[in-house]
């Protein structure tokens, strides 16, 4: 399946220099990357390969999503620093 959004370059780069692979989740806030160990890849979703790391994509969740951007990914980050302090 050829994904029909697009993935922001800032993304694609962060994804790429955390040596991680990321997981498009859903929650209350809206969709959240967040990377795996957090979270779990399902057998069924879409593996997009970004440099040495992959992104999954949740097939059901693809069809609504236009674009993976920044925000989506700020979501953890700024969770991911609030439970640091």
């Amino acid at each position: 399946m050829i994904p029909a959004f697009s993935i922001d370059e800032k993304v694609r780069a962060y994804i790429r220099k955390s040596g991680q692979d990321f997981r498009l989740s859903t929650s209350p806030e809206g969709p959240v990357l967040l990377p795996l160990g957090e979270i779990s890849p399902k057998p069924s979703d879409m593996k997009i390969l970004l440099g040495s790391n992959i992104l999954y994509v949740s097939k059901l969740q693809a069809k609504y999503i236009k674009k993976i951007d920044w925000p989506m990914l700020e979501r953890y980050l700024s969770s991911s620093d609030e439970s640091k302090t």
